[in-house]
C-alpha cells in the first residue's frame, strides 16, 4: 500500500518541477505576444504559429496539473475514491500524457534558436525540459499502474 503512494509522492514533486517550467516558458513567450499577434494580422503562417504556440504550452500546463492533481489526490486519500476510479485513474492520465508530449514535441521539435533573442530561446530550452518532464511522468504513470495493480493502494 504505502509504496504506490510513495511513488504518486514522487509524481507530485516532479509535477511541481513541471509546472515551474513551464511557468518559465510561458512567460518568456509572453513577451513576444504583442508583436506576434500584429504579424499574425499579416500573415496567416504568423496566425498559425501563434495559435499552435498557445495550444501546445496551455496543453503542457494543463497535463502538468492534472497529473498533479491525480497524483495528489492518489498519494494522500486513495481509498477515498471508488476502486474503478484509483485503478483507472493511472493509466488514463499516462494516456493523457502520451497525447499531450506528442503534441507538445511535434510543434516544438523543428524550433530553432534564434540568436540575440534570449527570451524566446529561453522558452524553447524550458520547453525541451518540459517535455523531459512529460516523458518522466509517462514513466511514473506506467510504474504507478503497474505498481497499483500488483500491491495496491
Amino acid at each position: 500500500m504505502f509504496f504506490t503512494q510513495l511513488l504518486h509522492t514522487g509524481q507530485v514533486a516532479l509535477c511541481a518541477y513541471g509546472a515551474y517550467v513551464s511557468y518559465i516558458a510561458i512567460r518568456n513567450l509572453q513577451q513576444y505576444e504583442e508583436t506576434s499577434k500584429k504579424a499574425a494580422k499579416y500573415s496567416t503562417e504568423a496566425e498559425h504559429q501563434l495559435h499552435k504556440t498557445r495550444t501546445t504550452q496551455s496543453s503542457g500546463a494543463i497535463c502538468i496539473l492534472a497529473s498533479m492533481m491525480a497524483a495528489t489526490t492518489l498519494s494522500l486519500a486513495p481509498n477515498s475514491l471508488p476502486p474503478i476510479v484509483r485503478f483507472g485513474l493511472s493509466p488514463a492520465a499516462l494516456v493523457l500524457t502520451l497525447f499531450v508530449r506528442a503534441h507538445v514535441s511535434n510543434f516544438w521539435k523543428a524550433k530553432a534558436k534564434i540568436p540575440f533573442v534570449s527570451g524566446y530561446n529561453e522558452a524553447i530550452s524550458k520547453t525541451g525540459e518540459l517535455l523531459q518532464v512529460l516523458e518522466w511522468l509517462e514513466y511514473t504513470w506506467a510504474g504507478t499502474a503497474l505498481a497499483s495493480g500488483l500491491v495496491g493502494y
